[in-house]
């Protein structure tokens, strides 16, 4: 009878371990969903900040003026949505630098137009590495400067 028990025995403890196994997989999984969750909402927020930042400082570099460059550039922000929870709008930060030098530029020297974009963008779940946590929002911020196409020229 002892030799006919020990199959069944071992038998029950394979089934057993395989739910263990489940269980703990399960619980992974989820984790490394969130994970990808948060690392995704990062991207996107980072990726779409950038682009933004490159289109605000395009527009702005085609208009002769400062005036005409800042109206340019709020009309291209608004162009780029963000869904506003997770990730916020996009905001010029501190106006445009826009240095044409009154249409006579030194030697060496290039008209520009600079301007620096920021984006919020605020993960669904905190992140906790080792017993200390994160802040669950991130702010990313870019600058780009290009040179102005159009400049009033003085010609002496």
């Amino acid at each position: 009878m002892k030799m006919a028990d020990k199959p069944l025995s071992k038998a029950r403890r394979a089934q057993g371990l395989s739910f263990v196994e489940v269980a703990i997989s399960a619980f992974l999984i989820v984790l490394m969903a969130v994970l990808t969750v948060n690392i995704c909402l990062l991207i996107f927020g980072c990726s779409v900040n950038d682009k933004a930042c490159r289109d605000v400082v395009r527009a702005a570099a085609k208009q002769p003026t400062y005036a005409q460059a800042l109206q340019f550039a709020q009309a291209e922000l608004k162009m780029h949505t963000t869904d506003g929870n997770f990730v916020s709008p996009i905001q010029l930060v501190n106006g445009l630098t826009y240095q044409d030098f009154g249409g006579n530029p030194p030697p060496g020297q290039t008209p520009y137009v600079q301007a620096t974009t920021s984006v919020v963008v605020t993960l669904p779940a905190p992140i906790y590495f080792f017993g200390s946590s994160f802040t669950n929002q991130f702010t990313f911020s870019q600058t780009y400067t290009s040179p102005i196409i159009r400049t009033k020229y003085v010609l002496n």
